[in-house]
């Protein structure tokens, strides 16, 4: 038997019993029972039926009100309140224990109790929404939290509906029950929307649009405004059929998304048309998800892009996959460029060691020390040239140091002078009052390089190609980009008042204004694939912000343009006197490491020869290996005696640290050295801690390695005595 017939069959036997009290007497209406109450079943009066199907009916008497209490679920209880804010509890279900921890008798016998669980703001929440109906006479409803004895907090929810009575009270039914499931499942799905809804007002490009069963709009991001030109304000409440679908297009979308709840199913992917508030249709490519919660409602989200978009995002997604492999292309090249410019090191140690020893043996022959001193100067341009190929493959320290522009421009044009184009013109002018620069020449020369390079590229095709350099003094801070001109100032602070300005103009295509905005971007190129790296340009930006330098480039298509490069100028116009790699600027043999023998170690033969010649004209004597291993057994079976060793780093089975840390364990008080092709950061790092005294860079004249020997054989004489043999 339903709910409502059981207590339609109570009040039908019981309509004319007269109320009994606890202890068996009949009791007047409107009157309490007499005497303490003995338990949760306390008599009420008899009242008008509430209509509110959440409560019991006010009518019948105390057993109405106590069957019915068996029924639901939760605490029912039973309020008399007067105008002047006086309130009574006159019963309360036996449900109460499994709520607040009491019961029923412990709460009639002090109803405080109940009240301290509660939270104290909610506390007076409680009392102004029960005040508020009772002025109104509308059905109450609340809810708030408690500190339920056994610990945690629990949320409960409130349902009631007061009578009002002859003498002016309130008699309140109220049904309370344990709802924390309920309002923290509701909580976590405001905190989810909130969540989703803060995420999605900042997808611009993603429409996302939220509607409940009926389609009703609940939700408009402003990747819908954008999209379908309706503000969110217009939008809300709105069919989301009627308001973006095509008509000839409504009934089929309605069937599709009620049967995709109906189904089960949860996304429905759709490529379709959409209506624009300017009455324009709109390409569309979006996914429809339907959202269920536990009572089994659902609602729809619709996630909506424009496939132009798509295509597009592609199209970056392809661009940035070939500009990783050009990357990969050009680091697997800075890899194999140091790999060849260390074999070619050695090749110029050879050929530069040699050619002094053949300048030795000439003096006083002017012919032979001529062509000698042509050779020397050739070895000496692939020395700087191997040095840009290490550099550009990042295996080469760069260091600052006082530098005459004029030279690196004259350098940087001799070499793209057999790159150029026969009907090119290349016109040179320095200006011989230009302040001298501190910074890396190399880098400086392919700043050069670079820029006559995009020139050259520029005239392509023109019968009267022009490229003019000058280099020229420029006092104070670069100035300010003019009309149509792009400059890049890397650091505006502390420019001294003599600078250095050097201009490349050219009379090729020019540049439009989209194509001038980007030309210092990365892998940006205007050349056909193929044909370019979009590197240039972004390579002399970076050079010249490690030199706080700045550029300005001014273009017109049709008629070329002009790049001009500005650096900061040292005083003066003298550079620091630099050692002559010439015979002028060796230490007479003998004075200082005469006696010292010297164990020199390296894999090519060639050099281990060449070393060897040079140690022996200077006076001192050696042992050269060639086998790195050969020379660590021999001296460790006592066959060969040192006072110093030098040793090669790249070397095959034990590379020169390796072989210098066995050396200092046998002996650590003799001082070693490195010699290298590329002195990378890890070397200068490692060296040290290995115990390395100096490190030497190939390749050289032998000047510099006879230099290095003497100073470390300072430091194995002591004064008054002789050699430290140990």
């Amino acid at each position: 038997m339903s709910m409502a017939r059981r207590l339609a069959a109570s009040r039908r036997r019981r309509r004319h019993r007269p109320a009994i009290s606890p202890r068996g007497r009949a009791v007047p209406d409107c009157q309490p029972p007499p005497g303490p109450p003995t338990s949760g079943r306390t008599f009420v009066q008899r009242e008008r039926a509430l209509t509110d199907s959440a409560v019991p009916p006010a009518s019948g008497d105390a057993l109405d009100i106590t069957e019915f209490a068996q029924l639901v679920q939760g605490a029912l209880m039973r309020y008399r309140s007067w105008p002047d804010g006086r309130a009574q509890l006159m019963y309360v279900s036996d449900g109460c224990e499994a709520i607040w921890g009491f019961t029923a008798p412990q709460i009639l016998a002090d109803e405080a109790i109940v009240w301290h669980c509660t939270e104290p703001v909610d506390r007076q929440l409680i009392r102004a929404s029960f005040r508020a109906a009772g002025i109104s006479r509308a059905p109450w409803s609340h809810e708030w939290r408690i500190n339920s004895p056994s610990g945690g907090l629990r949320w409960l929810r409130g349902l009631g509906r007061c009578s009002a009575q002859p003498d002016g009270t309130l008699l309140w039914t109220v049904l309370i029950d344990d709802a924390t499931h309920s309002v923290r499942a509701r909580l976590q799905e405001q905190a989810s929307r909130s969540q989703l809804s803060a995420v999605c007002d900042r997808l611009t490009d993603v429409a996302v649009q939220r509607f409940d069963r009926d389609m009703r709009i609940n939700y408009w991001n402003q990747g819908s405004e954008k999209m379908y030109g309706h503000t969110a304000a217009e939008a809300l409440g709105r069919d989301i059929i009627e308001l973006v679908v095509p008509a000839d297009l409504r009934r089929g979308t309605r069937e599709k998304l009620q049967a995709l709840a109906a189904d089960g199913q949860t996304s429905l992917p759709y490529n379709t048309w959409f209506l624009r508030r300017d009455g324009r249709l709109a390409a569309v490519q979006g996914t429809a998800v339907v959202l269920r919660d536990a009572d089994g409602n659902h609602e729809f989200v619709c996630v909506d892009v424009d496939p132009e978009n798509l295509s597009r995002v592609e199209g970056e997604r392809a661009s940035l996959e070939a500009q990783l492999r050009e990357s990969q292309k050009l680091e697997a090249l800075g890899t194999l460029a140091g790999g060849v410019a260390h074999d070619f090191n050695n090749i110029l140690a050879a050929i530069l060691g040699n050619t002094r020893l053949a300048l030795m043996d000439a003096q006083g022959q002017p012919e032979i020390v001529q062509s000698l001193e042509e050779i020397r100067r050739a070895a000496h341009r692939a020395k700087d040239l191997v040095q840009r190929i290490l550099a550009f493959g990042r295996r080469q320290n760069t260091a600052r140091k006082v530098v005459d522009m004029a030279e690196v421009v004259t350098e940087a044009v001799t070499l793209m002078g057999a790159t150029a184009p026969g009907k090119l013109r290349l016109d040179v002018e320095c200006d011989p009052q230009t302040s001298l620069v501190l910074a890396d020449a190399t880098q400086l020369q392919q700043v050069v390089i670079n820029l006559c390079t995009n020139a050259m590229h520029a005239i392509a095709g023109r019968d009267r190609g022009r490229i003019h350099l000058r280099l020229s003094p420029h006092d104070g801070a670069p100035p300010a980009a003019g009309p149509g001109e792009l400059s890049i100032v890397t650091d505006p602070m502390g420019w001294p008042d003599s600078n250095v300005c050097l201009t490349v103009e050219d009379n090729g295509c020019g540049m439009d204004p989209g194509t001038l905005a980007r030309v210092f971007e990365p892998f940006f190129t205007t050349k056909p694939v193929g044909q370019g790296t979009g590197l240039g340009m972004p390579v002399v930006h970076g050079i010249l912000r490690d030199h706080q330098g700045a550029i300005s480039v001014r273009s017109t298509q049709g008629q070329g343009s002009v790049f001009r490069v500005y650096l900061r100028g040292v005083e003066g116009r003298e550079r620091p006197v630099e050692t002559d790699s010439s015979l002028m600027g060796l230490p007479a043999p003998g004075d200082v490491a005469g006696g010292t023998t010297i164990l020199y170690v390296d894999d090519d033969e060639l050099i281990a020869r060449m070393v060897g010649r040079l140690l022996s004209r200077d006076g001192l004597s050696a042992h050269i290996y060639s086998s790195p291993q050969q020379a660590l057994d021999d001296v460790r079976s006592g066959a060969v005696s040192y006072d110093l060793a030098v040793l090669d780093f790249a070397m095959p089975g034990l590379n020169g640290l390796e072989l210098a840390q066995a050396l200092r364990a046998l002996h650590p008080d003799r001082p070693v050295a490195i010699t290298s092709g590329f002195i990378t950061a890890e070397l200068s790092q490692r060296g040290p801690e290995a115990g390395v005294a100096e490190l030497i860079p190939k390749p050289n004249t032998g000047s510099e390695l006879i230099k290095a020997i003497r100073r470390l054989a300072g430091r194995v004489r002591q004064p008054d005595q002789g050699l430290n043999t140990d």
